[in-house]
Formats: C-alpha cells, structure tokens, sequence
C-alpha cells in the first residue's frame, strides 16, 4: 500500500516522532521501501561519523519492511517516464525517477516529505508526510 522515499526514512532515523508513530501505525505488511533508497542509507551512512549507529539503523529498518527492487516492468516504466519527460523539458533526478517507477509497478502510494521531486510524473499515486 504505502512506499517510503528516502527522505522519510531519514526523517524518521533523525527522530520525527510524529512520523514513526503514524507509519508504526500501519500494518508493516502494508510498508515497503525501494533498494534506491536503501542505497541512499548506506551511502549517508558510510559518510557519516556515526557509521556503526548509522549502519544499526539501517538494517534495523530493513528488517521489519519489504524492500523492492528494480524488475523489467519498472525499467520499461523508466525508460517510458524519462522521454516523456525529458520531451516536455521537466527532467526529473533520476533516483527519484526510479523510486516513482518501482512505486508505480506495484501500485503502491509513494509517501515523501518533497512532492515537489515527483508532481510532474504522470500517473503516480503520491502522499507528502
């Protein structure tokens, strides 16, 4: 049902308590998280000078949520998503175009704290927390 962007995560790991009880809320079988984003963790978490804390989080976090991958259908939804946009000038980064395209492949509600990174991809279901 619901897709976290990295920047929730974040959010929640820095301690945004209103965050982690409304996604604590909701049945953890209904939470997923892409390995886009999970790449983004770790790449903050082996910048940070709190490595070992910042590592815990992390797998801490993938533990209890499903993680998605990249699968053909959302590298066609990609690929698709990027020339349209890309044709009409509103290139979007391509992290959170991918993000958007796993979110959309498993119609899932993308949950993110910057609309504003996805408001031009069509057809997505998208939620700022």
């Amino acid at each position: 049902m619901y897709c976290l962007d990295t920047n929730v995560i974040i959010a929640i790991f820095r301690g945004d308590r209103e965050l982690a009880k409304k996604i604590v809320s909701i049945n953890p079988d209904d939470i997923s998280f892409t390995v886009i984003s999970l790449c983004e963790l770790f790449k903050g978490a082996y910048k940070s000078k709190q490595r070992e804390q910042s590592l815990k989080l992390i797998y801490d976090f993938a533990s209890n949520y499903e993680l998605l991958g990249l699968t053909q259908n959302s590298c066609e939804i990609f690929g698709k998503d990027f020339n349209a946009l890309d044709n009409v000038g509103k290139q979007t980064e391509q992290f959170d175009l991918l993000t958007a395209s796993i979110a959309k492949e498993n119609n899932l509600i993308l949950i993110t704290r910057n609309k504003k990174h996805f408001t031009n991809i069509s057809d997505l279901q998208l939620e700022e927390w």
